[in-house]
């Protein structure tokens, strides 16, 4: 469809050229405003009292950003009466100040960001935050429950919805506004816990009632709970914890090495044998040692005490799968051949044993073309030095087929650890060949 205006007169013609170039300078008004709104509020740039009146059109091309003066904006505010965002910059300044002395400017802009878009939960947020701080706290619960229910999954509005029902002794519900905004943003779990475990006199059961219950955030609390020195009920957290998503975290593992770094061996113990057992049936276990036939795989992560098997220059260590005294696996260490071999934490497991008491450790070995000064032997020692407590014979010289070692000892500590060590007796030793299995571990208390 084709349209014609014939402008035959003078003044028709005028009026034309009048109307367009109107709508053309109005078009212009409103990107030129646009931009000079879009450059005042650009949170990247910091308001400043001291800032250069023009700073706000040269700071995003200058590396320093001297900011924007807050005088610019006020301006704009006047000039652009119907723009919410110039209001709500307004309100952050003067929010922002080390102190403020009078509320009612910040009040102000809020109001009439809030009028302006009735819609937008920011200004009734920031309405509800100088409420609260002018101690009119059901006007703040108002603001932040109206700012809730026009952004439900905004974490902020969550988290100062609680903070303002905290205040108002209504714990439960705060706690309810704490796991909402902990689970829309992670980042609010450090927010919550430290000020709410001074506010709660540390009360553990206030933290996990506003924790939500997901692994993340419960490994969080956890971990959080061990830091303020309370171990059992950072455990009682931990197990509650889903055992397939805790082995799939790494940080899990860091926890567990977290408990033992503190001391807590044997509470970490029984965390990790819940771990490892899941989905099994628990049974009695007379045999202090674990995996001792080695016929299980070694998780990588969690191998707090299970063997400890680490690369050596001086041996290439492995499961063998083709030769074994009992079951279908071994330990096989295949010595390299250099000189003044030495073997000291590559292979080793921590365990828990009764001070005191006296111990009886079996072990098969296996040997094959073994030439070496001494040969590997298993030895047990405390978890914090090198010191031996016992030590078996070395691996036999040459080659043998399986045969039994024992070697008794007194727990004079707890936890020890059970190693196999090749320590040098000289600063210089002829070079290790040859190939040694072990297997068929097994540690039991002395009656």
């Amino acid at each position: 469809m084709r349209l014609d205006l014939p402008l035959k007169s003078p003044v028709a013609r005028a009026a034309a050229a009048a109307a367009l170039i109107g709508t053309c300078g109005w078009l212009l008004y409103l990107v030129l405003g646009d931009f000079l709104i879009g450059a005042l509020i650009d949170e990247r740039i910091r308001m400043t009292a001291d800032a250069d009146l023009a700073s706000f059109i040269t700071a995003p091309f200058r590396d320093d950003r001297v900011g924007v003066n807050p005088a610019i904006v006020a301006v704009a505010a006047r000039h652009f009466p119907n723009s919410p965002r110039l209001y709500m910059r307004l309100f952050r300044f003067e929010t922002s100040r080390p102190e403020i002395g009078d509320w009612r400017p910040a009040e102000f802009h809020a109001l009439r960001a809030m009028h302006l878009s009735p819609h937008d939960y920011r200004p009734r947020l920031q309405l509800a935050l100088i409420e609260k701080y002018k101690g009119d706290l059901p006007a703040a619960e108002e603001s932040a429950r109206i700012a809730v229910k026009l952004a439900p999954n905004d974490p902020e509005a969550h988290y100062q919805l609680g903070t303002i029902l905290w205040s108002r002794g209504n714990a439960a519900y705060s706690f309810k506004e704490f796991r909402a905004a902990i689970s829309s943003d992670a980042a609010y779990l450090a927010t919550v816990l430290y000020p709410l475990w001074g506010d709660t006199n540390e009360n553990a059961d206030a933290l996990q009632a506003s924790i939500p219950d997901k692994p993340k955030e419960r490994l969080a609390l956890a971990r959080f709970l061990l830091e303020q020195s309370r171990p059992m009920e950072s455990a009682a957290v931990f197990r509650q914890i889903d055992p397939v998503a805790v082995l799939r975290d790494p940080q899990s593992a860091q926890y567990l090495d977290s408990l033992i770094a503190a001391g807590h061996v044997t509470l970490a113990y029984e965390l990790w044998l819940s771990l490892v057992q899941h989905g099994e049936a628990p049974e009695e276990r007379s045999n202090a040692i674990w995996n001792g036939g080695f016929e299980s795989d070694v998780l990588v992560d969690f191998s707090q005490f299970d063997w400890s098997i680490q690369p050596s220059k001086y041996a290439r260590v492995s499961i063998d799968t083709s030769i074994a005294h009992t079951g279908r696996r071994s330990l096989r260490i295949d010595l390299l051949g250099h000189e003044t071999t030495r073997l000291e934490d590559e292979i080793k497991q921590v365990v828990l044993f009764h001070q005191g008491k006296r111990y009886r450790l079996h072990y098969h070995v296996r040997t094959e073309d073994l030439i070496a000064p001494e040969g590997p032997r298993i030895v047990v020692s405390n978890r914090t030095s090198n010191q031996w407590l016992a030590a078996s014979d070395p691996a036999p010289q040459g080659s043998h087929d399986w045969q039994q070692e024992t070697l008794e000892f007194t727990a004079s500590d707890s936890p020890l650890v059970i190693a196999i060590k090749q320590r040098p007796r000289f600063s210089y030793e002829p070079s290790s060949h040859g190939t040694i299995w072990f297997d068929d571990f097994e540690i039991r208390e002395i009656p």
